[in-house]
């Protein structure tokens, strides 16, 4: 039989079993219910995105050597470019010593006059020797006229063979004369050729002096900077000595040490030539720039490969030979490709973006384009502009609701 007592003693521990049963769920939805504080960054698509970063020096692209090509000793020297270290095409740097040059060059110019006056004195030969050919051949006509009026004469007995033999005399002579006359002829416009012959050598002699003098002279061949210019006006110098070196401003190269399995890396993060690179140096300044060779030789102990990048032509003249600067490949990317820390990778290939309507996270899968130890380039379809989960904490779920610090 249950007593008042025990029955209101039973009657409280049913009610209160039954409102600890209540209560649970609603204590488990509010734990499950607790914002969870994440570290968030803004998805900001970058064309293009940098895939590695490699340092290297500036290079000039085509560096031209400057050299004596006759020995002497220095008379003058360009002042303006031995200060600002530029020049102009055709700017005469150094000039040499050319007093022997000089008489050398007046010497063949006069030898050349000398020549051609021959050749004139053999044409008048010529031309005396033409007259005297026609004289001859006047001659020679009278006197085989002669010779056959006598011979006629002389068969019909009107003279007797002594004067015959006069006139025959005089007939072979003129015929002789006449064959003298054009052997002159021939001998001087034989000797006119010599002369003309002798007048070309003198012609040759004159244009070796001319490119004797023109070697005394040291000039810039192009529109560029000298480096190593440090003549100076009496020193002496020996042909084929370096005077400086000259580069184009506009055309420098960056050399930078890539490793081969970068090169070999298939993919749109393979590097290649013709890859595009971001060049940026110490004072902060962004350069445009173009890999164009690699060496055919590879270092033996790291695998190295060295490859030249030629800088734009807008850039190049602010660079400094010799310069050190930050090299980033480039990835031509689209409006999907962002690079994110690799922290925020979730199961290798996906992470979580935030619902900010809800404030609650959303799982989705990512395609990896190249992974590093702090940042990875993903393609993420769809997301740009919203929050990503930038360190993946263990325990995150789909609809997990978060808290942005």
């Amino acid at each position: 039989m249950i007593t008042d007592i025990q029955f209101k003693r039973s009657w409280r521990a049913f009610a209160g079993a039954g409102a600890l049963a209540l209560m649970m769920p609603v204590a488990g939805f509010a734990q499950d219910a607790t914002p969870i504080q994440v570290d968030t960054m803004r998805l900001t698509s970058e064309q293009p995105v940098a895939t590695d970063t490699f340092f290297g020096t500036v290079q000039a692209s085509d560096m031209l050597g400057l050299s004596y090509e006759a020995g002497g000793c220095v008379v003058e020297v360009s002042d303006k470019a031995k200060r600002a270290r530029v020049a102009t095409a055709g700017q005469v740097l150094v000039r040499l010593d050319d007093k022997r040059s000089m008489l050398a060059l007046r010497t063949a110019e006069s030898r050349v006059a000398e020549l051609a006056a021959t050749i004139e004195e053999r044409e008048l030969d010529i031309q005396s020797a033409i007259a005297d050919d026609k004289r001859r051949q006047q001659e020679l006509d009278l006197t085989t006229a002669e010779y056959e009026r006598n011979s006629t004469m002389l068969g019909r007995g009107l003279i007797n063979e002594t004067t015959m033999e006069g006139v025959e005399r005089r007939f072979m002579e003129a015929q002789f004369a006449a064959d003298r006359a054009q052997e002159a002829i021939a001998t001087a416009r034989a000797a006119k050729r010599r002369a003309e012959i002798a007048h070309e050598i003198g012609q040759l002699d004159l244009q070796t002096a001319q490119l004797n003098h023109e070697q005394l002279v040291l000039t810039a061949p192009i529109d560029g900077v000298l480096v190593g210019f440090e003549t100076n006006v009496g020193d002496c110098v020996s042909a084929g000595e370096r005077a400086a070196q000259i580069y184009a401003p506009s055309e420098k190269s960056v050399d930078v040490f890539i490793l081969i399995s970068r090169l070999s890396e298939s993919g749109p993060t393979g590097i290649s030539d013709g890859s595009g690179v971001r060049i940026t140096r110490v004072n902060g300044q962004v350069c445009a720039g173009t890999i164009t060779r690699f060496d055919t030789e590879a270092d033996l102990e790291n695998q190295f490969v060295k490859a030249t990048i030629e800088v734009d032509e807008t850039c190049a003249p602010d660079l400094f030979l010799n310069e050190a600067v930050e090299v980033e490949a480039m990835l031509d990317a689209s409006d999907d490709t962002f690079e994110i820390p690799t922290g925020a990778l979730t199961n290798g290939d996906t992470v979580f973006l935030v619902d900010e309507e809800g404030a609650t996270l959303q799982e989705v899968a990512v395609e990896i384009l190249r992974t590093g130890p702090r940042e990875t380039i993903a393609r993420i379809p769809g997301a740009a502009g919203r929050l990503i989960v930038s360190d993946a904490l263990a325990g995150l779920g789909e609809g997990q609701a978060v808290a942005l610090r």
